[in-house]
C-alpha cells in the first residue's frame, strides 16, 4: 500500500508507516490543541521531501501562518523560503463556501503539482450554512470530490471542549477517511498535549493515546509512552 509519510517525529510510527494515499483526515481537537501546527508540519515535511502542499486558511492571514510557525518551531529557519518558493503556498479565499475551496484545490493540483492539501477548518466553513442539512451535504459532496484528486488532504475540525469524549460526533466524522484527535488535557497545575489515532480507513494503526510536545524543530509524539 501506498501511504503519505506525515514526517512529524514519531507520528508515521503511530500510522504504521502514514497515511494511505488519498486518504482524507480530519483533525478534530479544542482550542490551543496544536492543529495548525500538526497541519503545518504535515505541509512542511512534505515540500522538503518534494510533495507540494496547500495550506487553504479561513482565519489566519499567509502572513500571521508564518510569522507564528516561524516562531512556534525557531529551529526551522527556511520557513519562508518554502512559502516563497510556493512548495508550501498559503491562500486565504475570499469566501468560505466549499465551491470556492474546491476550485482552489483543483487548480493548484493542476498549476502546481499539489500532493499535500490542509483546510482550516471545517467549523468556519460551517458558520457559512445556515442550514444543518444543507452543510451535510456540501460536505458529502465535498469530499467526494477529494477522492478524485491527486492529493491527500486534512481538514482541522474545532472541538468544544478538550474532553473529545464529550464532544457529539459531526458530519466529518463519517464522510473522512481518518480522524486524528488531539488533545490539551489538564492535571492538577499541568497541561499535556495528546494525539490519538481514533480510525484511520484502510490500514491498522496504535490506537492509544500518546503524549506529544513542542520542541523548537517540530512536533515530537512519544510512541509508547502514557499520558497519565
Amino acid at each position: 500500500m501506498d501511504r503519505v509519510k506525515i514526517g512529524i517525529n514519531g507520528m508515521d510510527e503511530l500510522l504504521n508507516g502514514g497515511i494511505p494515499v488519498h486518504r482524507h483526515v480530519a483533525l478534530f481537537g479544542g482550542p490551543g490543541a496544536g492543529k495548525t501546527s500538526f497541519a503545518f508540519e504535515y505541509l512542511y515535511r512534505g515540500a522538503k521531501a518534494g510533495e507540494n502542499g496547500l495550506y487553504i486558511s479561513l482565519e489566519e492571514t499567509a502572513e500571521d501562518i508564518v510569522e507564528n510557525m516561524s516562531a512556534a518551531f525557531s529551529g526551522i529557519t527556511d520557513i519562508k523560503d518554502v512559502v516563497a518558493s510556493k512548495q508550501l503556498e498559503i491562500v486565504k479565499p475570499d469566501k468560505f463556501l466549499l465551491e470556492d475551496i474546491a476550485e482552489i484545490l483543483e487548480d493548484r493540483i493542476t498549476n502546481n503539482g499539489i500532493k499535500r492539501a490542509v483546510v482550516d477548518s471545517a467549523t468556519m466553513v460551517k458558520m457559512a450554512f445556515k442550514d444543518e442539512s444543507e452543510y451535510r451535504q456540501t460536505m458529502f459532496e465535498f469530499f467526494s470530490l477529494l477522492k478524485n484528486l491527486d492529493c491527500t488532504a486534512i481538514m482541522t475540525v474545532e472541538a468544544p471542549n478538550q474532553d473529545l469524549a464529550e464532544s457529539s460526533f459531526g458530519i466529518e466524522h463519517f464522510v473522512m477517511d481518518g480522524i486524528i484527535n488531539l488533545y490539551n488535557l489538564g492535571r492538577e497545575d499541568q497541561r499535556i498535549k495528546a494525539v490519538e489515532v481514533y480510525k484511520m480507513r484502510g490500514t491498522d494503526h496504535k490506537r492509544e493515546k500518546v503524549p506529544f510536545k513542542f520542541t523548537p524543530t517540530g512536533l515530537k509524539v512519544f510512541v509508547g509512552e502514557k499520558v497519565f
